[in-house]
């Protein structure tokens, strides 16, 4: 198996604690039973932009190993996606370009974790609402915001947070000038953006707006704390109105060929934990009554709240459950059947959510799956 991966050769990314990686899922767990933590491949404030740090050292190691053809444990992530059949981010950087030429092409950036959400598969990392939580630990805040300096139009320019759009990062200057063959974002939709940012979305070529909702009705506004489905449902309004006056496809250029899998347009992310894995059916059919197209994502980290780790019976349970469509069924069956049951990772799934009933109260369905583990475990 090919394990050469073009993401060091055209690809930073900056954590919100100012770390840097060459890509999103660089060490990253990766649900086939094998811990890796998120690596600090170039920590915060050895270099002073993210120009610097692509020529750095730590870049020219990492790609002398994908030339060596090393199998590294930081890959592990999109390994496990392709024994399970599914597109990686490496092969579909690898898709994108013809030569191994060293060119910063892609940026994935996340300045800070400023949010006003307090989602259960989130931590104080990455959510300045968690970091006030009891027996939380308050997020590092990066020494250098965003590490732009020198760098012009990009293939790839990606953005997200903590929530992007109240984030002072991400102002005019941010924007202004800048361009991208494809400009991607993930927003939790409780603010709409600014003109500024219509304008830059204007200069670009195609783009993929990531609207974040992982349930609908109470288990949802449960899921994503801080969520009001009256208000998602009116910014979401006023996004297919955009598009609809844009140059672009809200449901996706079908010619869009150039980075697979990414498609474009406008969509719901909806990532699958034990909480909200009976909630889907209602969010695809909410979808499909509000005109959006919806992914379903799994949710790998934290590792307690992957699916895949559950008991057999319940994952026969939920088999033997409703699904919306053959899509929805293919989806779960694959995720529950690519890992064993592990004992472990579903006491921490119990422990968590114990925790979680401290905050706040939870929904009678997202609490289904939890009382049958408990159950399991008493046995």
């Amino acid at each position: 198996m090919s394990t050469f991966c073009m993401s060091p050769f055209v690809r930073m990314t900056q954590w919100w604690n100012g770390n840097l990686n060459t890509c999103t899922h660089y060490g990253e767990t990766t649900g086939d039973g094998s811990d890796i933590e998120k690596q600090v491949f170039i920590p915060d404030g050895k270099y002073h932009t993210l120009a610097e740090a692509f020529e750095g050292e730590e870049m020219d190691n990492l790609r002398q190993k994908m030339l060596d053809g090393e199998r590294l444990d930081g890959c592990r992530y999109c390994y496990h996606l392709e024994s399970l059949g599914l597109m990686s981010l490496r092969e579909s950087i690898n898709s994108c370009y013809d030569e191994r030429k060293k060119e910063l092409r892609e940026i994935e950036i996340y300045p800070s974790n400023k949010c006003n959400f307090r989602c259960v598969i989130c931590n104080s990392d990455a959510s300045s609402v968690w970091a006030n939580a009891p027996l939380q630990t308050p997020g590092k805040t990066p020494s250098n915001s965003y590490m732009l300096d020198g760098l012009g139009d990009m293939d790839l320019i990606t953005i997200s947070g903590g929530e992007p759009m109240i984030m002072p990062d991400y102002d005019g200057d941010f924007f202004e000038g800048r361009s991208a063959k494809l400009f991607t974002m993930a927003t939790n939709n409780s603010v709409f953006p600014s003109q500024q940012f219509f304008d830059f979305l204007d200069r670009c070529e195609e783009i993929l707006i990531y609207l974040s909702l992982d349930g609908v009705g109470e288990v949802g506004e449960w899921c994503r704390k801080g969520l009001k489905m009256k208000r998602f449902e009116r910014n979401l309004f006023r996004w297919q109105f955009w598009f609809d006056q844009s140059k672009f496809e809200r449901n996706g250029n079908p010619n869009y060929k150039l980075r697979p899998p990414y498609l474009t347009g406008l969509r719901i992310m909806y990532v699958m934990t034990p909480y909200n894995i009976l909630n889907m059916c209602e969010a695809l059919k909410w979808a499909d009554d509000h005109d959006v197209l919806l992914d379903m994502r799994n949710c790998y980290s934290p590792e307690k709240l992957n699916c895949a780790y559950l008991p057999d019976d319940i994952k026969n349970n939920i088999m033997q459950g409703e699904f919306y469509n053959d899509a929805h069924h293919d989806f779960v069956w694959k995720i529950l059947s690519s890992s064993k049951y592990d004992e472990n990772r579903v006491k921490d799934f119990v422990e968590y959510t114990k925790y979680l009933q401290v905050l706040d109260e939870i929904p009678e369905q997202a609490l289904e799956i939890y009382n049958q583990c408990l159950d399991t475990i008493s046995d």
